[in-house]
C-alpha cells in the first residue's frame, strides 16, 4: 500500500481453493484502507455469493491459515506422540469437532507445497509460528504433495 499513490484504496481478498466450493473469503484492509473501500469489498464478496470475514490486522497467514497451518503440524505431533493413525485423528476431528474434513484430508487437498511454503513464510515473519514438522518437510522434499501428485498423507 505504501508504494501506491492511493493507500486508502489498498485491500486484499483471499479466496480459498477451490473457490467454486469454498464459501469463505478473507478481506484484509491495508493499514490506511478507508472504511468505504472495506465495505465495498465486503459487498463485492457477498455479490459473488461468498461469506466475508474481516481480518482486522494483516498478520502472516491471516485468520484461517494462522489456525490451520499449526493444526497440520500439531496433528503430526499427535500421531508421533500417541501412535494414533491418520484415520483416527481425522475421524476425531470430523466426528467430535464437527469439521467437514480431517486435518490430514484437508492437508492433502490443500497441498503440501502450499502448507510448507505458508509455514516457512509465516515463521519468517513471526517466530511464534511453528516450524514445519519433519514429516511435512519430508513429504515436501519427496514431492508427495497430496491430491495434486496422487500421494500425500493418503494415496
Amino acid at each position: 500500500a505504501d508504494t501506491t499513490s492511493r493507500p486508502d484504496k489498498f485491500i486484499g481478498i483471499h479466496f480459498f481453493n477451490p473457490p467454486q466450493l469454498m464459501k469463505l473469503v478473507e478481506v484484509i484492509p491495508g493499514e490506511k484502507a478507508s472504511q468505504e473501500v472495506t465495505e465495498l469489498t465486503k459487498d463485492f464478496v457477498k455479490s459473488v455469493n461468498k461469506q466475508a470475514v474481516l481480518c482486522r490486522k494483516d498478520v502472516p497467514g491471516f485468520i484461517i491459515n494462522r489456525l490451520f497451518i499449526p493444526m497440520v503440524h500439531e496433528a503430526c505431533y499427535v500421531k508421533d506422540r500417541t501412535g494414533a493413525t491418520l484415520e483416527e485423528i481425522d475421524s476425531a476431528v470430523k466426528f467430535k469437532l464437527g469439521f467437514p474434513m480431517g486435518i490430514f484430508e484437508l492437508a492433502d487437498f490443500t497441498g503440501m507445497d502450499v502448507i510448507h511454503k505458508a509455514t516457512v513464510e509465516m515463521h519468517l515473519r513471526d517466530k511464534k509460528v511453528i516450524n514445519p514438522h519433519p514429516l511435512v518437510e519430508k513429504m515436501f522434499d519427496e514431492k508427495k504433495l497430496g491430491q495434486k501428485s496422487g500421494e500425500g498423507y493418503y494415496k
